[in-house]
């Protein structure tokens, strides 16, 4: 027999136990008990049932069974429909194999899940019979290893029974060439010369994926080539009806073999680029693509040459955020690496951390294997690797990766592994294994998707779903485009299939509006079905959307300011002009909108920051507007290396919005070491400032003096920063009115005397180093409302019998307590 190395020398080391037993039986001698019960696992064609039937023979030979005969059986031979059946099947099953051998194929089926009744009864009354046959019925159980482990977990009295077993590798693809020239010879056929040549490229592109079944795939192959030269000789009229010529073998467009697979419709390698380039934007990754593509190719030409070829590791790491299509092309380098004979499916098995890490602990290999597996002969992708090592006592998640290495090393030559993430999460992920960064040494970046990109794509994604967009909703789409949310929900390709989804959702409203509409209408998108006050882009991490005018008017509403609020009407005006401008083809001045916020504490910087972010947001300025706070911990690390990869972290968490860096001057303190980090910290940040540009805003804030030291810190910063906002001390009336405005919101009235005596307390504040501005008013009434609750819950008190409205009213006595 072909191939089957380990089948034979363990089929040839029980011949030999039984032979050595009946010599010792022979002499006298004491023979020890042995089942002779087997499994045999391994994957679809693998010569079991024809190993079967040899076992069968030898065992009679030997003397270990009286006849011999193999009876072949599945669930259905042996499980009932009706309650008393399956004992009775089961037991007919076994009469019909006693002297011989009953083989049960994909015996896993037997027990389908926990409640499978009659399959649980069929095992048990398989046992009894074993035992009640022990010496004239050998029982061969058949299937995949996994689903054979869960088998003889079923029941507790099987794996006792099943001691031995024999693994069936799958074929080597020169094992499957010679399985078709053994099956062609049987049949009569002589291959020619070129068929020869052709034959092992042809058993290469046999589809590895669920339907691949070994020996049997290879007499496929024949049977697709007898086909063809019977449609040859009948075409041509030839009179040589024997030989079978490389033209007879179904190339990877035709019917039969290799034409289709897990991996869809063969299509051929000019095919697989034409829809890569067709792909909208993704020019950086097409490149890189096309570069491998090349690599590959002349690697082929130096083989055929007889040259020497450099090992290459074909795993990727994919790195970008979400919708960015890299599933997508995933799965077309799949096929492309099936064309270039790299792998000889291209499937893609797609995966997260659920499907690789189990709960408990000896479970997570196994489950790593078993993914492998499936993947084998085409792609595993990994989505959201970085999950696998959430830190460092994840250790089943360690687990996984270690295994993981195993079966890329045990499949090296029919499995890649394509792992995508994050960029500074995949960069961690690598990190957490030594053996992981020299696997994946290659990398494709994949890029956000312009706005001009994302309404192409809206546009494809609707013609694919038959609609048509009318001249207006063209004309509004690059402000729909626009308003998508930037913040942590945003998705790319995914964020415009939602748009296209909501105003799928606005015409079928409109619709339903008008029953008579005209038909060809139905098909048609209008401006009007595109998403305004609800729907798409109306909350993101910047909160609920609101109007312009509502923005300014809560700006107004703030208490003092008034040189502020000029500032930033101001800011707004420019903005508007320039947009009017633009609109009108003139040329519109280069502004920066980097802000410098000063001003001592509670002051309503990060207010107003927040309100600025909403403010560019409906102006076009950014997309999300969201804000993002941070101070000197959040960008500056404790050890070398740590403080750029933190600073481009958090601006990255920015991005859309602003980012507001409060006590900005502290990045400048020096250190007792020397070792000045937070000057590291304001470089990355001006990288970062200039690569987003168009979607960034920094706003710096803190002490006047301490932040003109700040700006002279870094030569780049004073230019970047276009305009100073000061934020000057709220004075004691305008003090009065936050702790008045404040006491409101909690639901606490003033008495006509405090109200009379409050700038009075204001003026008291302590206007020492603790200051500060609201968040002092905001103490001192939480002071007055703790003295309060005194003074009404004193143990002189009565509380049921106070009047509710004493609840909420705040006095004189109650503030000088809190002084």
């Amino acid at each position: 027999m072909i191939g089957l190395a380990a089948v034979k020398e363990r089929v040839r080391s029980l011949t030999s136990e039984m032979t050595i037993d009946a010599r010792r039986r022979e002499a006298g001698m004491k023979v020890a008990v042995r089942s002779r019960h087997l499994l045999l696992t391994g994957n679809p064609g693998t010569a079991k049932t024809t190993v079967a039937r040899l076992l069968g023979k030898i065992y009679r030979a030997l003397g270990a069974l009286p006849k011999g005969h193999v009876v072949e059986v599945t669930r259905t031979d042996l499980v009932g429909e009706y309650v008393g059946q399956t004992s009775l099947k089961t037991r007919a099953a076994v009469q019909r194999a006693v002297g011989g051998v009953l083989f049960l194929d994909e015996a896993y089926n037997l027990v389908n899940d926990k409640d499978d009744d009659f399959g649980r009864e069929a095992v048990a009354e398989l046992l009894v019979q074993m035992e009640n046959h022990r010496e004239d019925l050998v029982v061969f159980a058949a299937g995949y290893p996994k689903e054979m482990d869960a088998f003889l977990e079923s029941n507790s009295g099987l794996r006792s029974r099943f001691a031995g077993s024999i693994e069936f590798p799958d074929y080597s693809n020169d094992e499957l060439a010679q399985i078709f020239r053994a099956m062609a010879k049987s049949q009569g056929y002589e291959l020619s010369a070129d068929l020869l040549a052709a034959l092992p490229e042809a058993v290469r592109r046999i589809p590895r994926g669920r339907g691949f079944a070994n020996g049997r795939s290879a007499r496929v192959l024949l049977e697709a080539a007898i086909g063809k030269q019977s449609t040859r000789l009948t075409t041509d009229g030839g009179a040589d009806l024997v030989t079978l010529v490389a033209a007879d073998l179904p190339g990877p467009g035709e019917s039969g073999v290799g034409a289709v697979d897990d991996s869809g419709p063969r299509r051929s390698l000019p095919e697989l680029l034409a829809e890569l380039d067709a792909m909208i934007g993704l020019d950086s990754v097409k490149q890189r693509v096309r570069s491998m593509v090349d690599e590959m190719a002349v690697d082929a030409r130096r083989r055929d040459a007889g040259m020497k070829v450099a090992v290459r590791s074909r795993h990727l790491l994919f790195t970008g955020n979400p919708g960015t299509a890299k599933t997508t092309v995933s799965r077309l380098v799949g096929q492309i690496y099936r064309e270039l004979g790299v792998l000889p499916s291209g499937h893609l098995v797609e995966v997260g951390r659920g499907d690789l890490v189990a709960e408990f602990t000896g479970q997570t290999a196994p489950k790593t294997r078993e993914v492998c597996e499936r993947a084998a002969g085409g792609v595993l992708f990994i989505d959201e690797a970085y999950n696998l090592v959430r830190d460092e006592n994840d250790d089943y998640g360690k687990e996984a990766v270690t295994e993981l290495l195993v079966q890329m090393e045990n499949h090296r030559d029919d499995l890649v592994v394509f792992v995508a993430g994050y960029p500074k999460q995949m960069d961690e992920f690598l990190e957490s294994n030594p053996g992981l960064r020299s696997r994946f040494s290659g990398r494709i970046e994949f890029p956000d998707y312009t706005n001009e990109e994302l309404a192409g794509i809206f546009t494809v994604m609707a013609k694919s779903q038959g609609y048509e967009l009318s001249a207006d909703l063209l004309a509004a789409l690059p402000e729909a485009i626009r308003r998508i949310p930037r913040g942590r929900g945003f998705a790319n390709g995914r964020s415009a299939r939602g748009l296209l989804e909501a105003a799928i959702s606005g015409q079928s409203s409109r619709l339903a509006a008008a029953p008579d509409t005209p038909p060809d209408q139905l098909a048609v998108l209008v401006a009007a079905d595109l998403p305004g006050e609800a729907g798409v882009a109306v909350s993101d991490d910047a909160g609920p959307r609101r109007g312009l005018d509502d923005l300014l008017a809560e700006l107004d509403g703030m208490i003092g300011l008034d040189e502020v609020k000029a500032q930033v009407r101001a800011l707004v005006a420019e903005t508007r002009l320039d947009a009017r401008r633009r609109k009108a083809g003139l040329p519109v001045g280069a502004r920066s909108r980097h802000l410098v916020f000063t001003g001592n504490p509670g002051t309503a910087k990060t207010t107003v920051a927040r309100l600025m972010g909403q403010i560019y947001r409906e102006l076009g300025v950014l997309p999300s507007g969201h804000l993002v706070e941070v101070a000197r911990p959040d960008l500056v690390g404790e050890y070398i290396g740590q403080t750029a990869p933190k600073t481009r972290e958090v601006c990255e968490r920015a991005i859309g919005g602003l980012l507001f860096v409060d006590e900005a001057y502290t990045l400048v303190q020096g250190s007792a070491s020397g070792t000045d980090f937070g000057a590291e910290a304001i470089a990355e940040l001006l990288v970062q400032m200039e690569n987003h540009r168009e979607d960034l805003i920094v706003i710096a804030a803190g002490y006047p003096a301490d932040m003109d030291r700040f700006l002279d810190a870094n030569a780049g910063l004073r230019s970047r920063f276009g305009a100073t906002v000061h934020f000057a001390d709220y004075d004691n009336a305008q003090l009065a009115e936050i702790f008045t405005a404040m006491a409101g919101k909690q639901g606490y009235r003033l008495d006509a005397g405090l109200a009379e005596a409050l700038p009075g307390f204001m003026a008291r504040l302590d206007r020492g180093p603790g200051f500060a501005n609201g968040r002092s008013a905001r103490g001192l009434l939480e002071r007055a409302i703790r003295a309060q609750a005194m003074r009404l819950a004193g143990p002189d008190v009565d509380l049921e019998a106070l009047d509710d409205a004493e609840l909420t009213l705040l006095t004189v006595p109650d503030v000088s307590a809190a002084e």
